[in-house]
């Protein structure tokens, strides 16, 4: 009896979860243990961006017919430049680093929507 595509889906985003999540463990360990990293203002979720664009990659190429990279990326630079044009206007003494930093922080929390929409959308596709 073969597995339901839905169960294999299931388990695909389950096991990037635990991926997720290990990265997440790996960052407090190094930045609990080694002194330089105690002073770098890097959280763990900061470092989920590579893996969420390569986890919605391997959610969305096989069963779309192609992958959803491309929407997920117009969404997150559109994101981007609402937030520079936002910043423009609101701050005088805008800086790089402070768009930079803002930048990289929406990219966290719009990926991880964006991860978890695409896998909800592959599971309930694959029923």
């Amino acid at each position: 009896m073969p597995i339901p595509s839905w169960v294999t889906m299931i388990a695909t985003v389950l096991l990037q979860l635990v991926i997720l999540l290990i990265a997440a463990g790996i960052i407090i360990l190094i930045r609990q243990h080694f002194r330089f990293f105690k002073r770098l203002h890097v959280v763990p979720v900061d470092v989920w961006p590579p893996f969420l664009l390569t986890f919605i990659y391997w959610l969305s190429h096989q069963q779309v017919g192609g992958s959803l990279i491309p929407q997920v990326a117009i969404i997150w630079l559109t994101a981007g430049l609402i937030a520079l044009v936002w910043q423009i206007f609101t701050d005088p003494k805008m800086t790089y680093r402070r768009y930079l930093v803002l930048f990289w922080r929406l990219s966290d929390l719009l990926l991880a929507i964006s991860w978890l929409v695409v896998a909800i959308y592959m599971v309930v596709e694959s029923f």
